[in-house]
């Protein structure tokens, strides 16, 4: 079965998002685009709420380099209730029942299935047990305010650390399995 994995980018105090749909905060450089370029390979599939897939859609068609290759190049499938269309390059629109889509995602052959931002989305992913393992980049900033990652009224779920790195910029990415999950 392929797993689901949520990476996102957050703050020391936990908002993905400052507001605005600010991310000009994250630290992104050379060690950061290196794990990204090591660890992205895993991915043959990734899965966006429509928030995150319009400002990917909007960015990553005209950049280039190793990343947008991948972005660009890569199954996406994006869920939403009001698009009616999506233009990006190898997407599929879903409007139905979400959880039970990604469960039929992760019965087909394939790679690792990836989570980007979509907060929103992601919590029903989490609610219905579909999140198989959370990579967060800790960022050193505190934000005070904007968009929590985790939203409120999720069940408590103990989680086993699997791999820490910290980055010369101060960011530490952390991998962590729901404890069910956890080998």
């Amino acid at each position: 079965m392929r797993r689901v994995i949520m990476w996102d980018m957050v703050s020391v105090d936990g908002f993905f998002e400052a507001p605005g749909h600010d991310i000009g905060w994250f630290v992104f450089e050379d060690e950061l685009a290196a794990y990204i370029g090591e660890t992205q390979l895993e991915a043959d599939t990734l899965l966006f709420g429509r928030v995150t897939y319009e400002m990917m859609a909007a960015y990553w068609p005209s950049a280039e380099g190793n990343i947008a290759t991948f972005m660009n190049g890569v199954e996406k499938f994006v869920f939403s209730r009001t698009l009616t269309s999506a233009d990006w390059h190898r997407t599929t629109l879903l409007t139905g029942d979400a959880a039970k889509a990604v469960e039929r995602l992760k019965q087909r052959d394939g790679g690792t299935i990836f989570v980007f931002g979509s907060a929103d989305f992601a919590a029903g992913l989490i609610a219905k047990g579909l999140v198989d393992e959370y990579r967060l980049g800790i960022n050193p900033v505190l934000l005070g305010n904007g968009v929590p990652l985790f939203k409120p009224g999720l069940k408590r779920t103990e989680l086993k650390l699997t791999h820490a790195r910290p980055l010369k910029s101060g960011v530490v990415i952390l991998h962590y399995q729901p404890q069910a999950d956890a080998q």
